[in-house]
């Protein structure tokens, strides 16, 4: 009988290949900038290289080296930069190196996820330095997996300890975070250990009073374009977004929004900007000029768009061409009927066009020949008063401008021959300081020159005159700045009574046809007519 031992060589036995690829990546990451634990990047950066070394491994690539929470993956450029360069690059790495698991992420079963797609669709692998754990085995990938689960547990835990804390701080009126810009932070909570104290503490720093200017200059209809370029020119950097989000956050007229309480809005302990009627007012005009649609294409044909409103629900309407007839049209797209057509239809009584209802509008504003020297005298004059004004209140600026500088040399004095101490100086120092550029900033405006001014005067009379035929005869670009100058928020239209409503008039205008309507009523209510 032939010994079975002769069959052995036709065996087939388990390939278990060493990795061929040796080059590895690492990633490297910390929940804060203060972290300073055995999780600190020195020591999880260290400790790849040293592991990778045992190994036999080639660090090729790092990713990390910052502070980024792990809750939720994708918040973390860092990481979505890891993970897009494993999926686009043609030399993959054999695998991944973490300290931790905690450190590749905290999200539980997202995050398990995410390390699936890496083995099964990219073979790469992920290996934890700490345990020498790595997913090319079974058992390594089923412990990984539980530890990324553990992760996710821990940080629910700590959730759980923390909220009901920070619900209380919030409640007492503190604010949680870095204080937005325009306010200086001392507390208990803060990341910069010079600015600590055991109290908290939000005051407004030379950043803040230039933003209080930007909230009287946008009530005033600065575009924000023009504010942030305003506020550059005073040494505060600021773009569109950032102002935006300023409009829109409560703590800057005393008042603090968090998610961590439900939607309620809470009554802050720090100093506001502004007040609460300005920060509403504001609020009014961005939802005035926001609502509706967006227009992205100006159309020749439909230079209304972006201006033209509804007038029952207030939506922008949009435009659109029937292409067999020719012809354009304004519609609103949640009120049915209220649709009226850009142009006269001349065979169809009562039907005239939307731009010409706005001809006939921007007309209403012209002034009567025989009002025109008294219009322009009586603008002279106003312009007369400003002045007179101006002076007296420049000579009171100047007056207080005097006392606020010689209480701050007189406060100097008093620390220098160390009659009060370096902290209560600084107090003094920094509210002096603020009263001073307060008084600076209202007296900044030039006296007009009248000379100057009646040569501008003229001009301006003839545009108001002539406005129409610039309208008429403009681009699509100048039609849309007449529109905006003359109608800053916008106007309705009734396409039933075939009118406009104009809920703001630029002041110029309404001025100069208020002088002329009074001026014509005391003519014809006149008794020696």
């Amino acid at each position: 009988m032939i010994d079975i031992a002769e069959f052995h060589k036709y065996g087939k036995k388990k390939e278990v290949a060493p990795p061929t690829k040796k080059e590895v990546w690492c990633y490297t990451r910390v929940s804060s900038k203060e972290q300073k634990d055995n999780y600190s990047l020195r020591t999880q950066m260290e400790s790849a290289e040293k592991f990778a070394k045992e190994k036999g491994y080639i660090l090729v690539k790092t990713f990390g080296g910052t502070f980024e929470s792990g809750k939720d993956d994708f918040t973390r450029k860092e990481f979505v930069r890891l993970l897009d360069e494993v999926k686009k690059t043609k030399n993959k790495p054999y695998g991944i190196l973490v300290y931790n698991m905690t450190r590749f992420s905290r999200s539980g079963g997202k995050s398990i996820s995410i390390l699936n797609e890496l083995i099964v669709k990219y073979n790469v692998n992920l290996i934890e330095i700490l345990s020498g754990l790595s997913t090319d085995s079974a058992r390594g990938l089923n412990e990984l997996n539980r530890r990324l689960l553990e992760a996710e547990g821990d940080n629910i835990r700590k959730l759980e300890i923390s909220v009901p804390g920070m619900k209380a701080f919030l409640r007492d009126g503190n604010w949680l975070g870095r204080a937005p810009l325009g306010y200086d932070h001392t507390g208990p909570k803060t990341a910069d250990h010079n600015r600590y104290s055991s109290v908290q503490k939000i005051v407004i720093n030379e950043d803040g009073l230039k933003l209080k200017q930007a909230w009287q200059w946008k009530l005033e209809g600065v575009q924000d374009i023009d504010i942030a370029k305003r506020l550059g020119k005073l040494g505060l950097k600021i773009d569109n977004k950032r102002l935006s989000d300023m409009w829109r956050n409560p703590f800057y007229c005393g008042l603090m929004a968090n998610r961590l309480m439900d939607g309620k809005v809470i009554e802050g302990n720090h100093e506001p900007l502004i007040s609460r009627e300005i920060f509403l007012r504001v609020n009014e005009i961005n939802n005035r000029r926001n609502k509706g649609y967006s227009i992205n294409k100006l159309v020749e044909e439909r230079p209304l768009i972006g201006d033209i409103q509804c007038f029952q629900c207030g939506n922008k309407l949009t435009g659109y061409l029937v292409r067999k007839k020719g012809l354009h049209y304004y519609k609103c797209q949640k009120c049915k009927g209220v649709t009226i057509n850009a142009i006269t239809k001349s065979l169809i009584p009562n039907r005239t066009g939307a731009h010409e209802l706005f001809i006939e509008l921007l007309n209403s504003y012209q002034i009567k020949p025989e009002y025109l020297d008294l219009v322009r005298t009586q603008l002279e004059k106003m312009v007369s008063l400003n002045n007179n004004s101006s002076k007296k209140e420049e000579a009171l600026y100047k007056k207080r401008l005097t006392e606020l500088e010689r209480d701050r040399e007189g406060l100097q004095e008093r620390f220098a021959f160390g009659k009060i101490d370096e902290p209560l100086y600084r107090k003094f120092l920094a509210k002096i300081d603020k009263d001073i550029y307060e008084v600076k900033e209202k007296d900044q405006f030039p006296e007009i020159d009248i000379s100057n001014f009646k040569n501008s005067l003229n001009k301006t009379i003839d545009f108001i005159q002539n406005l129409s035929k610039y309208w008429v005869n403009g681009s699509v670009d100048v039609k849309k700045k007449i529109q905006r100058l003359v109608f800053p928020c916008g106007f309705y239209i009734n396409p039933y009574s075939r009118q406009y409503l104009t809920p703001e008039v630029n002041q110029l205008f309404y001025v100069t046809s208020e002088l002329s309507r009074v001026s014509e009523d005391l003519k014809k209510n006149s008794p020696l007519k």
